[in-house]
């Protein structure tokens, strides 16, 4: 006697593969739609290579200056000092702190020089991971970048770099 079709296996072999498909496409299509709001497309691309080149300016400029810090990063306190290519009069400065995969923590901080030379901060606690810190002058005329991995307790230099621009 042969069992009806409902009690044998590939009928529901044949039918699950289509069925799988679909629901796994249904997620992808879930998925797109409520988590892809970044735009990999740049409307403006001449626009966007401009914004780069003024960056790189800005960081050859750092060089031209011959700037660079010394900073240290624990504790809640980020203190910065110029290592080299200070200028005669220390004016305020402006600290960006990026973190390398969540944008949500990152944060800026303006500093403003004490007596000694030395501009202090306070910073998160938890600022353990890979951030780039870079700091400008206000009227923003040269930029220091550099990648570290923080919290850093002994003096650490910060040097003008182009890469990550």
């Amino acid at each position: 006697m042969i069992q009806p079709w409902y009690k044998q296996f590939w009928p529901w072999f044949l039918i699950s593969l289509p069925v799988t498909v679909m629901i796994v496409c249904g997620v992808i299509i879930y998925l797109s739609v409520s988590q892809g709001g970044v735009s990999m497309v740049v409307d403006d691309y001449y626009k966007r290579g401009k914004t780069i080149n003024a960056i790189i300016e800005h960081v050859e400029e750092a060089q031209r200056r011959n700037i660079s810090f010394e900073f240290t990063a624990d504790n809640g306190l980020f203190t910065l000092k110029y290592a080299s290519g200070q200028p005669e009069e220390l004016s305020a400065l402006r600290v960006f702190f990026i973190h390398a995969t969540q944008d949500e923590k990152d944060f800026t901080r303006m500093l403003t020089v004490a007596s000694d030379g030395t501009y202090r901060a306070d910073i998160p606690e938890d600022i353990d991971g890979s951030w780039t810190i870079t700091v400008e002058p206000f009227n923003e005329v040269w930029k220091v970048s550099e990648k570290y991995k923080l919290p850093k307790a002994e003096l650490t230099k910060l040097r003008p770099l182009l890469y990550g621009v």
